[in-house]
Order: C-alpha cells, then structure tokens, then sequence
C-alpha cells in the first residue's frame, strides 16, 4: 500500500512539474512574441505607411534587427541549437516586458495621486521620448544577451589557436599550476631541407 502512495506521489508529482514548465513556457512565449511585435509596430501609431514613420522611429527598428540578427548569428557561430537561442530569446524579451510593466504601473500609480502631472509629462512630447526608451532597453537587452565565446580563447581567421591564448577554453579555470611550455628543438630532418 505505502508503494502505491509512493508511485502515485511521484506521478503526481512529474504530472505537476510538466505542466507547470508547460505553462511557463508558453506563458513566456506569449509575452515575448506579443512584445517583440507590440515593440516593432509602436512606431506605426496611425497606419502601416511609410509616410507616418519618422527618421528616429527607422533607425530605432533598423537597430532592433540588428540587434535580433546579431543575436542568432552569434549564437549559430557558437553551436548553439536553435531550442536553447529561441528559450533565452524568449526569456529576455519576457524580463525586460515584466520590467517596464512594473515601472509603468509604479509610474501609474504616482500618476493616480496627481493627474495633472501626466498633462505636464505628455504634453511636451515625452511619449517619443518613452518610446525610444522603450526601444534602448530592449536593444541593450538584446545585445547584452548573446551568446558569445570568452574572451580569454579566441582563434585567427583560419579557426587556429592565437599564439599567447589558451589552448582549452577551460584550462585557466582550474587551480592546478600551468605546465611550462617545452623549448624549441631543432628537427635534424629540418637542416637537410636547407
């Protein structure tokens, strides 16, 4: 009987955990597509026309891309499979959109115990400058999320190790000491080649 409970606990338990990543994981996805596409089309208040976007609404977009391009290019050239880059994609996008939730709805609420401070901060084109700050948190936050190689191991154009780098990506992470590197020798077959 105590085997019974045991199995049935456990199965619960499995049960509960696939649903709730389940439900993070589209809750997440939710958030991050309806932000991404809520953020590229906030520049279009008016239409879908060329004419209603502004100079700064174009090169705010155009750095968006760049900054999403970058992102997956960098993480293909770091093997990374497409599963793990669109999670962490998702993941920043869902952050940074809970973030500026919580601070317009802090701003909100500072605006519910004085209204007249709303006509003063909107009113001189301040909901521009929100935007492209909208825009600058989710491009540094785009940017500062991708997958990128250390800094301490980096490779010439031909994939070769740099001369004076480590030759292991984590081989200066142990405490052990680093052996001495052996001095040059001369081949004797090198000298019949002169």
């Amino acid at each position: 009987m105590l085997q019974l409970f045991n199995k049935l606990s456990l199965v619960f338990g499995h049960l509960t955990r696939v649903l709730s990543f389940g439900i993070f994981f589209i809750a997440t996805a939710t958030i991050a597509v309806s932000s991404y596409v809520l953020l590229v089309s906030a520049p279009f208040e008016y239409s879908y026309g060329q004419d209603d976007i502004a100079l700064a609404d174009l090169i705010a977009l155009a750095l968006l891309a760049l900054a999403t391009w970058r992102y997956f290019r960098r993480g293909r050239q770091s093997q990374a499979t497409l599963w793990p880059l669109l999670k962490r994609f998702a993941f920043i996008l869902t952050f940074v959109t809970l973030l500026l939730l919580s601070a317009l709805g802090i701003m909100a609420s500072i605006l519910f115990v004085e209204p007249e401070l709303a006509n003063e901060q909107l009113a001189g084109g301040a909901d521009d400058l929100m935007l492209y700050g909208v825009f600058s948190i989710f491009i540094i936050a785009i940017y500062g999320a991708t997958p990128l190689p250390p800094l301490s191991y980096q490779t010439d154009p031909e994939g070769n190790p740099m001369p004076g780098r480590q030759k292991a990506k984590n081989s200066g992470n142990s405490s052990e000491p680093e052996p001495e590197p052996e001095p040059p020798t001369l081949n004797p077959s090198a000298e019949n080649n002169l």
